[in-house]
């Protein structure tokens, strides 16, 4: 392809564009982005008139389409007609450009290529992201060196949970989905953080009965495979809630929503008895796709992003619609433990022999010399911090204390 000079004079106002680009493309999108400049400059001649989005040809905004993540697509489709016209008729070179502008470095993830690409497609890349950073992020120990890891996203070891793990965050999204359906359908009411009356919280318990029954319903309908790759997800899911014995002071907030301050408060979330797990059913999987990867990473607000939300909601809804709250989300799990047959095959929801199985992997491969696969998550802000309880806190002191005695009996008797 020839570039003729006076296209090259515009090449300083695109180069930072195409810095990122593939270098077999380099000169056509020069180009086209060259185009864009004439458009733009022809535009700025007319007087009064600005240069607007519907000026632009369709070649340049494919390729601005391109640059745009999952989030912003879906904006797109919802806001412009001629957006969704151009995003659909050109999907197979919108969709793998947008994937890689979302996951710029979920190599992974993104080496298995579609029959065909489509809106659904970049779609389901979003749980199986999820279910990445859950795997990689979950930290186990498996030997008496007591060193935590998990499953690096990149590593193909991994991929088998992985996949289910994604599964199980695809069945609540559908959970998640239940729930906006009956408040949509009840669009007068829909609001569960406003001002409550008697007759309001009387409607607002019978929508939420509603969608307890149609959430059964489903649960009852969906397959033994489905069920268990939820629990799965679910029992990974508890660790990301964490109160550390670290997490003293006023910069962490308590955990407000059941007894004993956080306790137990991992356990009471896997068994549904807390109301953060009607919380993660009525937000769904929109929660984590924010804090772990769409906001920010480096920005405080991030990092407690989904405490932050739970607060708010816990503290704007009355007490007894907590209780309420609380039972429904305990019938869920309950329903889900008994159509994945949990009490008679509960190694089928157990991750803990797929990390032991990589854990012998991982000691293979450093027997045989070869180098641990890179990490690309460490920088994901995975838990939701809350403050440990001061009971904890107490009890771990005590411990030290103790500990710290008996090294100097120790020492005085050597």
């Amino acid at each position: 392809m020839q570039v003729r000079r006076k296209d090259l004079d515009y090449a300083p106002f695109v180069l930072s564009t195409v810095a990122l680009l593939d270098c077999s493309l380099l000169y056509p999108r020069l180009l086209t982005m060259v185009s864009l400049m004439r458009c733009c400059e022809t535009a700025a001649r007319r007087a009064g008139d600005r240069v607007r989005f519907s000026d632009l040809p369709d070649d340049i905004l494919v390729l601005i389409y391109s640059e745009c993540t999952i989030d912003e697509v879906h904006t797109l489709l919802l806001t412009d007609r001629r957006s969704r016209s151009l995003i659909f008729e050109y999907i197979n070179t919108i969709a793998p450009a947008v994937a890689r502008a979302t996951f710029n470095h979920s190599h992974n993830l993104l080496s298995r290529r579609p029959l065909r690409y489509t809106i659904r497609w970049l779609d389901d890349l979003v749980p199986q992201q999820l279910a990445a950073i859950l795997v990689d992020r979950h930290r186990m120990a498996h030997d008496s060196m007591q060193q935590r890891y998990g499953i690096p996203a990149e590593d193909v070891e991994g991929d088998v949970l992985r996949a289910r793990i994604a599964n199980g965050w695809r069945f609540l999204d559908q959970l998640h989905r239940i729930s906006t359906k009956v408040h949509e359908a009840n669009a007068s009411n829909s609001s569960i953080f406003r001002i409550w009356s008697s007759s309001k919280g009387e409607a607002v318990r019978q929508m939420d009965d509603l969608v307890l029954e149609r959430r059964l319903a489903f649960i009852a309908s969906t397959s033994v495979q489905n069920a268990q790759d939820y629990k799965l997800m679910y029992m990974l899911l508890s660790s990301a809630f964490r109160t550390s014995i670290s997490n003293t002071g006023e910069d962490h907030k308590p955990r407000v929503f059941d007894w004993g301050g956080g306790i137990d408060g991992q356990r009471l979330f896997r068994k549904g008895s807390s109301w953060l797990a009607w919380f993660v059913l009525a937000q769904g999987p929109v929660l984590f796709w924010k804090q772990w990867w769409t906001l920010p990473h480096a920005a405080p607000s991030t990092r407690h992003y989904i405490r932050d939300c739970a607060i708010e909601a816990w503290t704007a809804t009355p007490r007894k619609m907590v209780d309420y709250r609380r039972d429904h989300a305990r019938r869920i799990q309950e329903a889900v433990n008994n159509k994945a047959n949990v009490a008679a095959d509960f190694r089928s929801v157990n991750p803990i022999p797929y990390f032991i199985q990589y854990a012998e992997c991982r000691l293979s491969r450093w027997k045989n010399g070869i180098l641990p696969v890179k990490e690309t998550m460490s920088h994901v802000p995975f838990h939701i911090e809350f403050r440990c309880p001061e009971e904890m806190v107490q009890q771990h002191q005590l411990l030290l204390e103790k500990g710290g005695a008996q090294a100097k009996t120790i020492w005085a008797r050597a």
